[in-house]
């Protein structure tokens, strides 16, 4: 089966739980990759049915204006995001740290090298911190979070089973088993997929299917 069809089939927690095995024994790295391309916007847009393991993400103010002011990387968003899962909802501010691109030797040794001719990665880091409601585990912050060139294309959110070699030390996966509780504080990284002669110029966080993704400027 493709990596992209066992990805539909098993879904976005078991696909990380099995990301974080894969890492933990040490395997051989890159074994796999999956083009996640439009997912983390069905996922974290709208309501989660109870106990659902996907977290969903809606402004905590509602009837804020759509199209909201563009921020720069660094600064946190101008209104707390509600997530839910697991049937428990905190209140986060989201804050784009940076932007580190690759080459496209970086993606060589995947396996399907002709997938991604042309292409390189771009990791994306983000902090979030956890102001109000209840402590919720795992939120699932990154599933919101995309990224977009100069030129307006959509990044495509890249997993891999196994590591890329290229990883930056510094840019750690996104915690799924830890409680994170009001006050706490959280850096996470993951990686996208971008034309190789292209530039981020945006990092966003989708706010559901009714209003406009938040949207920070990459300088």
């Amino acid at each position: 089966m493709a990596a992209t069809q066992w990805f539909s089939v098993l879904g976005w927690q078991e696909a990380m739980t099995m990301q974080r095995s894969v890492r933990s024994r040490r395997y051989r790295p890159l074994v796999a990759a999956a083009l996640l391309g439009g997912l983390a916007l069905t996922v974290g847009c709208g309501p989660t049915a109870g106990g659902s393991p996907g977290g969903a993400a809606k402004s905590a103010r509602p009837g804020g204006a759509a199209g909201a002011q563009e921020l720069v990387l660094g600064q946190p968003s101008q209104e707390e995001q509600e997530i839910t899962r697991w049937d428990t909802t905190g209140k986060f501010l989201i804050t784009p740290q940076k932007v580190v691109e690759g080459k496209p030797e970086d993606l060589q040794g995947l396996g399907e090298d002709g997938k991604f001719a042309g292409q390189k990665v771009a990791w994306v880091y983000v902090e979030a911190r956890h102001v109000g409601g209840q402590p919720v585990k795992g939120p699932m912050v990154m599933t919101n979070v995309g990224a977009e060139t100069t030129d307006g294309a959509k990044a495509t959110r890249l997993l891999v089973f196994g590591d890329l070699s290229s990883r930056p030390k510094d840019c750690a996966d996104e915690d799924l088993e830890s409680v994170f509780k009001e006050g706490e504080r959280r850096s996470m990284c993951a990686p996208y997929l971008i034309p190789a002669g292209a530039k981020v110029g945006k990092v966003t966080y989708s706010q559901g299917y009714y209003k406009d993704p938040l949207a920070w400027k990459v300088p």
